[in-house]
């Protein structure tokens, strides 16, 4: 094989080599989570409620003060016939929130102080009304949350 033979055959593997890199697409691994997700099941148990609309919700605090973070409603359709609402939610910004709770908000109370009733939380029990929810922490190491299950009861609501 002559000089310019091999320097043709060189230069052929270096395009194809440079081609074949060119076209690798990088690994969902290389690059880090922008957002994270959290997700679970909702339980209820007792009468849903004939008005009013229930509330699955991230606080950015706890107790809540101010909005919260994200908010979702949910319909009695939105459930199964085992009382269980799956849910998730996506794009959650890195951080620590203070619960994640469900509640009713009562059509006839117009006051913000007084019309949400908390009826489940994350991990809170009945006994202290939901305010010893536990917090949830999503990061990039920690960017899906999966089993943040709560357990819904309608009967604290007292008698419709």
């Amino acid at each position: 094989m002559s000089k310019l033979s091999k320097i043709l055959v060189l230069k052929m593997m270096l395009v194809i080599g440079i081609f074949v890199s060119g076209c690798e697409n990088p690994s969902d691994s290389d690059s880090p989570p922008e957002a994270a997700k959290i997700s679970g099941t909702v339980t209820f148990s007792g009468d849903w409620p004939t008005e009013g609309t229930v509330y699955l919700t991230i606080n950015n605090k706890w107790p809540p003060m101010g909005a919260p973070y994200a908010t979702t409603a949910i319909t009695s359709a939105d459930v199964d016939n085992s009382g269980k609402y799956e849910y998730q939610f996506k794009d959650v910004a890195f951080g620590t929130y203070g619960a994640i709770t469900v509640s009713w908000l009562d059509p006839n109370d117009s006051n913000p102080a007084t019309n949400q009733h908390i009826v489940g939380g994350y991990a809170g029990s009945v006994q202290s009304g939901f305010m010893d929810s536990k917090s949830v922490t999503v990061s990039e190491e920690e960017y899906e949350l999966k089993g943040i299950d709560i357990s819904a009861n309608f009967d604290l609501l007292g008698p419709s």
